[in-house]
């Protein structure tokens, strides 16, 4: 069974990349760098065996897990104790850490990387889906 558009679509959330039905949007929206390796991302779905989309659906899951119960723990900031039991404050960074875990798992599968121009911090770069140089000196 082929991975279904659903799943096409949460995979390259995880990944850092835009669901566009348009790439064209993407570029006057000033985004280009953010969907310009998309391409080989879409084109690694229809190359995948059935234990290569056994394993990254098997990584999908992990991830979806993961961002609920990053979700979940939100609701534990107001509290550092709960009667007798002790609330792990490192637990969000504990979960992230595990997610860039899986999300690096599910772009080795697919033998594509994680999106560097997406504008957010887990997946790389915080330049909003420009390209950043660090300056030294």
């Amino acid at each position: 069974m082929a991975i279904s558009e659903q799943e096409r679509s949460r995979i390259r959330h995880h990944l850092g990349y835009p669901s566009f039905s348009s790439l064209a949007q993407a570029i006057q929206l000033g985004y280009p760098a953010a969907s310009q390796p998309l391409f080989l991302v879409d084109d690694s779905f229809n190359r995948l065996t059935q234990g290569g989309e056994d394993a990254v659906r098997r990584d999908l899951c992990e991830c979806e897990a993961i961002e609920q119960q990053i979700s979940q723990a939100r609701t534990r900031f107001k509290a550092s104790e709960l009667g007798d039991l002790k609330v792990n404050h490192e637990e969000p960074n504990m979960l992230r850490r595990e997610l860039t875990f899986w999300r690096q798992t599910l772009a080795s599968d697919l033998m594509v990387v994680i999106n560097p121009n997406a504008p957010t911090e887990y997946y790389g770069a915080m330049g909003a889906g420009s390209m950043n140089a660090r300056v030294m000196g």
